[in-house]
């Protein structure tokens, strides 16, 4: 099992060094029911505005390099919405 890495979990996987203004939000399975994930104030603003289709359609890039994630849960459900929603990616 990898080590809990402390940053937000689209700048970890951005490669961003350093996340700043990190707050716990949730994004909602098909059933709603909540997932716990940890965002810097930039990528919490962007979920907010964007909606949450719309932001993991954004990310999407992000699941093609990922093979180990210590946000499994967080990177299901992301994969789950982006595979089904493949028309609305351009």
């Amino acid at each position: 099992m990898t080590k809990k890495d402390p940053r937000c979990v689209i700048c970890k996987h951005l490669d961003v060094v350093y996340s700043n203004n990190l707050d716990f939000n949730y994004v909602y399975g098909e059933e709603g029911s909540p997932i716990r994930v940890l965002l810097c104030r930039r990528h919490e603003v962007e979920l907010f505005q964007m909606g949450q289709k719309k932001f993991f359609l954004n990310y999407y890039k992000i699941l093609l390099e990922i093979l180990d994630s210590d946000e499994a849960e967080f990177m299901r459900l992301f994969e789950k919405t982006v595979r089904s929603n493949l028309d609305d990616i351009y």
